[in-house]
């Protein structure tokens, strides 16, 4: 069962820290952006004053907001994972389908935000409800088990204030970076680059 606290407060995060999200000139327009109730926002904004990441709608502390934002992911998902011959005509068809509500992440997410990784492997949140849809497609283009394509059920917001880059989808640019940490190795590495960039961007 999702935990609607956190994920309230994991919506609000995601907008006063990525770069992408849409100017936010309130507390009332940040509560509307989230989905949630204006007081609610107010409390938790009073909240991560105290603990210095903001002061008001001001990011002062990007590194110690995205650490609070750590806080509020689950353990990974294990992913449904296919094998495509064709990684490019994959994603070819996901810029012309607008049926099924998606956002890419890791590899190749990174490569269309910073192009640090190569993307071996396309990974992509997708809604719960709608998995056995996309596994049905999916299947068309290869087999299940594998693979260089995976499909992560969304169950803490990782759809949220999604961004459209270069005619994809992908993930708000806190969970991006989470989602690099999580995979370890080398996207490690341009999780930190992606971090470093939030710390030093003027807000």
């Amino acid at each position: 069962m999702t935990n609607m606290p956190r994920t309230k407060n994991k919506r609000l995060l995601s907008l006063l820290l990525d770069p992408l999200s849409p100017p936010i000139k309130s507390k009332y327009a940040l509560a509307k952006l989230a989905g949630c109730h204006p007081t609610w926002a107010i409390k938790f904004i009073q909240e991560i004053e105290k603990q210095g990441i903001v002061k008001g709608l001001e990011v002062l502390d990007a590194k110690k907001g995205f650490e609070r934002f750590q806080t509020m992911n689950p353990q990974k998902i294990e992913p449904v994972r296919f094998s495509v011959s064709d990684t490019s005509d994959f994603l070819a068809w996901l810029t012309m389908s607008d049926r099924l509500e998606y956002a890419l992440t890791t590899y190749q997410a990174e490569n269309l935000v910073q192009g640090h990784l190569f993307p071996h492997k396309i990974t992509l949140y997708v809604k719960p409800e709608n998995l056995e849809r996309w596994k049905v497609e999916v299947s068309k283009k290869g087999v299940i088990g594998g693979g260089n394509i995976e499909l992560i059920p969304a169950h803490y917001d990782e759809l949220f204030n999604s961004h459209l880059i270069k005619g994809f989808r992908l993930v708000n640019i806190p969970q991006l970076i989470s989602d690099l940490y999580r995979e370890k190795g080398v996207t490690g590495e341009a999780a930190d680059m992606l971090l470093e960039k939030l710390v030093k961007r003027k807000v």
